[in-house]
């Protein structure tokens, strides 16, 4: 029989704050749910339901938020939370920076336009590898394996826990992914327009008069577009290996990590 007094209330409603801490920092910087064209309340209303659902299988401890230990408590929290989302905004980020190389290879570094996925100014080449990363994203579910290592986290690093210092190191350390995937979903484009910015200078060479504006621009535009078109089935697979790189690290960085006896 549950008795509805003060006490068992504000226990419910601790709970429930505490629980919800480590989903709502994980909301504010996973991919997909902290996209722009997702809203505050549509992420206020999947947090709850999510929270309301763990309730009933993950256990809290009695904490004091307002005390020093409750807010050492949020602090780690908040760590976990930000450190799982972060994991997997390495391969977005990764992705963009591809676009950017690219972009910058091919002479259309200043055509930009706002990025739905971060409401923030970026090229159009850049926009392309993100939204095709998105597709890629959702079509191997990678939304629900976002969601199944935030939930995994509650039982490796339950509430009130210490926290261990190579989670901070394998973060560190997952942040040169964004370098090398970037390398290599960018490599084949930027060798292949440097070779016809190579053939383009002996043109100007060989026939001076030639304007290379008139014909450079145009022409490494073109074989731009034609390499990302014909080398898509590649990219797409490296997308797809960043999305089961960015689930690894979490499994072995935050998920691996035990707390400290």
């Amino acid at each position: 029989m549950i008795i509805l007094n003060d006490e068992f209330l504000m226990s419910k409603v601790s709970m429930f704050l505490l629980l919800s801490i480590r989903i709502s920092a994980f909301f504010l910087v996973s991919p997909v749910f902290s996209a722009s064209a997702v809203t505050v309340p549509i992420r206020v209303a999947i947090m709850a339901g999510l929270t309301f659902m763990l309730m009933a299988t993950i256990s809290a401890p009695a904490v004091d938020l307002f005390s020093p230990t409750g807010f050492t408590v949020i602090m780690r929290e908040v760590i976990i939370g930000v450190s799982i989302g972060i994991l997997f905004q390495i391969a977005f980020a990764s992705v963009a920076m591809a676009g950017e190389q690219i972009a910058s290879s091919m002479g259309l570094g200043f055509a930009s336009l706002v990025d739905p996925q971060t409401g923030a100014q970026s090229v159009v080449v850049t926009q392309f590898m993100s939204i095709l990363m998105t597709l890629i994203f959702l079509v191997t579910e990678g939304h629900h394996v976002l969601l199944r290592q935030l939930v995994a986290s509650y039982k490796v690093a339950p509430i009130g826990g210490d926290l261990n210092a190579d989670l901070f190191l394998g973060i560190v350390k997952a942040g040169a992914l964004v370098f090398s995937a970037a390398l290599i979903i960018s490599l084949p484009a930027i060798v292949l327009l440097f070779l016809v910015n190579m053939l383009i200078g002996f043109m100007t060479r060989v026939a001076p008069q030639m304007n290379i504006f008139s014909v450079g621009f145009p022409l490494t535009i073109m074989v731009g577009f034609a390499m990302i078109m014909f080398s898509l089935p590649s990219i797409g697979n490296a997308m797809s290996g960043l999305v089961q790189s960015a689930s690894g690290m979490v499994r072995d960085i935050v998920l691996e990590t035990k707390a400290l006896p």
